[in-house]
């Protein structure tokens, strides 16, 4: 069983959502949940990037047996008693976990450009 506990909080005509995903399971689950409320959904950013759980009105993350993941966002919409639904539970799968040596082999290669490794004296 996955669990999800929501509170709101509004300041300044914005509405701040924040979330706990619990999984009570024992074994890691996938959990995609919707935002409920009538406005878009202003996830966090890094660096000026959304953070890559996030797809529009949806997030989608992995949470360990016996473990919680906090997630938060925004919204110009007025808030409501549930923010958030779980809209998707599905047991990892190996298919959908990558080791770090493959992702690395997908990324494209790159090198600095000629101009700034020209020497310079």
């Amino acid at each position: 069983m996955v669990e999800l506990d929501t509170e709101t909080i509004v300041e300044g005509g914005v509405t701040f959502v924040q979330a706990t995903v619990t999984n009570t399971r024992g074994t890691s689950q996938a959990v995609r949940l919707e935002n409920r409320l009538e406005g878009p959904p202003w996830p966090p950013r890094r660096a000026g990037i959304e953070t890559p759980e996030w797809d529009g009105d949806y997030w989608e993350g992995t949470v360990q047996p016996g473990e919680r993941r906090g997630l938060g966002y925004a919204s110009p919409a007025e808030p409501i008693d549930q923010p958030l639904t779980v809209v998707d539970v599905r047991r990892v799968t190996s298919a959908d976990r990558r080791d770090t040596s493959a992702v690395l082999r997908d990324l494209d290669g790159w090198r600095p450009p000629r101009a700034l490794l020209a020497d310079r004296r």
